[in-house]
C-alpha cells in the first residue's frame, strides 16, 4: 500500500489543496491520501476556526473520493505535534506501507530547520507540491472578512459551511 500524508491548518481547505492531493495520488500511484489538520500549529498563530469546524469542512470537501481520508489525530493528541511525530504515528499504524509526504513549495524552502527533517525524510518520500496561484487559505479568509465572493475556489459544500456558521469574518 501507499500512503500520501497531507498536513496543514486547512484553514480552510480548497481546490489547491484537493488538486495537489489527487495529482500526488495520480503521479505517485498512491492508494491513498491521508488528510492531517493540525490541532496546534508549531509555526503559526491558533486558528481562528475550531478543530471540529476544520475537519467537518475537510470532511465535506473531500466526500465522494475514496481516496482521500481524513485523520484527526493530530487534533485528538491536543498539543503541537510535530510532523516527524506524525510520519512515525503513521509508519507505526500502517507497517507495510510505502508513506509519502507531501511538501508545499512555501515548507520546502525552509525544510531543513524543521525538528528532526531527517527523521521525516528517512520513512517518508517527499514529495513537493507546488502552490497553486489562485488558491491560499489566507486569501479566502480575508476574501469572506470583506464581503467577496469565494465562489469556485472551495468546494460548494464548504463555501455553504462557512456562511452558515460566519466563519473568517473577524479579523485575524
Amino acid at each position: 500500500m501507499r500512503i500520501g500524508l497531507f498536513g496543514g491548518t486547512f484553514n480552510p481547505v480548497h481546490h489547491g489543496h484537493l488538486l495537489i492531493a489527487e495529482a500526488a495520488l495520480e503521479r505517485y500511484n498512491l492508494d491513498q491520501v491521508l488528510f492531517i489538520p493540525a490541532g496546534l500549529p508549531p509555526h503559526k498563530k491558533p486558528p481562528l476556526t475550531t478543530t471540529q469546524q476544520r475537519l467537518a469542512m475537510l470532511r465535506l470537501a473531500i466526500r465522494g473520493n475514496r481516496a482521500f481520508r481524513v485523520s484527526d489525530w493530530e487534533i485528538r493528541a491536543g498539543r503541537v505535534v510535530y510532523t516527524y511525530e506524525t510520519v512515525e504515528h503513521f509508519h507505526k499504524l500502517y507497517k507495510k506501507a510505502v508513506l509519502y509526504f507531501l511538501l508545499g513549495s512555501d515548507s520546502k524552502k525552509n525544510f531543513s530547520k524543521w525538528v528532526r527533517p531527517s527523521r521525516i525524510r528517512a520513512l517518508a518520500r517527499l514529495i513537493p507540491a507546488e502552490r497553486i496561484a489562485p488558491f491560499a487559505s489566507s486569501d479566502i479568509r480575508d476574501r469572506v472578512r470583506r464581503g467577496r465572493s469565494i465562489r469556485y475556489l472551495l468546494p460548494n459544500t464548504v463555501e455553504r459551511y462557512i456562511h452558515e456558521r460566519r466563519l473568517y469574518r473577524r479579523p485575524e
